[in-house]
């Protein structure tokens, strides 16, 4: 389970996500450099990264689940269970990777999203890489650009099929344009109070404030978490400073926070909830953090790891003491 949100301020543009899990992950910041050709590996063909990019990556395994570049392409791969599926064999003529990897390449290498869909279209996802046994995840994409860009791309058949944004968030499960559709159930819901109505000559005020946004979804479903969401970013005001601006995608991703037994899986026998929340900001290239254990925002500049050579794991303060 995922929430990735993105909306502009007045200087930049903010891009975020939650990552929800059963298990606990071992999340690490992790910084690659530009020009790096040990990042891409691919059988038989040879990639350099083109931008240094900053996000969290796990377990000490040099791949990202979301971040952002020297550039300010910024990108999120969100779970999709159910509804991807990948090529059996590779395609000749196409750059043939699985989803993980394929998230890599574009975010290392595109400078924003028109690259991003350019790019998208040389590759093939596997199903998995004939040797090594490396298997795809059913994932799917969310990019933002510094200029506002964004996109979706989801993988049907191995390819991946492009989607434009406007409404600025991704969650999970249906497709995309399910999604879209499915905010049309929603258009009653507005930030402005409903201060009272007539049924049939008597008047009926309301109990307090927020009646706008009566009958808002509240629960965890990806559907749930998506009209939430897209509500909270179409309400968002243009004009925040940064610091307002990156407090606000904090706000709006904690909507989607799951509390310790709130969701359980009976039939998996276990529990999701929120690992971590990540902001980033285009107009410092910067990173944001907090996580299950730790509510406390660590901020990490790419700027500060840029002399760096080496792809480079950076501990995070998981625990906090109270």
């Amino acid at each position: 389970m995922c929430t990735t949100i993105g909306f502009s301020y007045q200087d930049g543009i903010i891009f975020g996500r939650t990552l929800e899990v059963s298990v606990k992950l071992d999340n690490k910041i992790l910084y690659i450099p530009k020009d790096n050709k040990e990042f891409l590996k691919v059988k038989g063909r040879e990639f350099s990264t083109k931008y240094a990019t900053i996000g969290t990556g796990f377990f000490n395994i040099a791949s990202l689940g979301d971040g952002i570049n020297e550039m300010g392409l910024m990108g999120s791969s969100n779970l999709f269970p159910g509804n991807a599926s990948f090529a059996k064999k590779a395609v000749e003529g196409k750059i043939n990777l699985i989803t993980s990897t394929a998230f890599d390449y574009l975010l290392s290498r595109c400078k924003n999203v028109a690259e991003v869909r350019e790019e998208a279209e040389k590759l093939i996802l596997l199903e998995k890489y004939e040797e090594g046994g490396q298997q795809a995840t059913n994932n799917h994409f969310f990019f933002m650009d510094s200029k506002g860009g964004k996109i979706v791309l989801e993988p049907k058949n191995g390819h991946l099929i492009p989607y434009d944004n406007p409404y600025g968030v991704l969650t999970n499960a249906p497709e995309f344009h399910w999604h879209e559709t499915n905010l049309k159930n929603y258009l009653n819901i507005r930030p402005e109070n409903i201060e009272n109505r007539d049924f049939n000559g008597t008047v009926v005020s309301k109990f307090g404030e927020g009646s706008g946004a009566v009958g808002l979804p509240g629960d965890f479903t990806p559907p749930s978490r998506f009209v939430r969401s897209a509500f909270f970013v179409a309400s968002t005001p243009k004009d925040l400073e940064r610091q307002a601006a990156i407090l606000q995608g904090f706000r709006i991703l904690s909507q989607a926070d799951i509390p310790t037994g709130a969701v359980v899986d009976l039939e998996k026998g276990h529990k999701d909830e929120t690992l971590y929340t990540s902001i980033m900001d285009t107009q410092k290239k910067a990173y944001f953090i907090k996580c299950h254990d730790n509510n406390t925002i660590q901020p990490f500049y790419l700027e500060d790891y840029q002399e760096k050579s080496d792809i480079t794991f950076i501990e995070i303060e998981k625990e906090m003491s109270l």
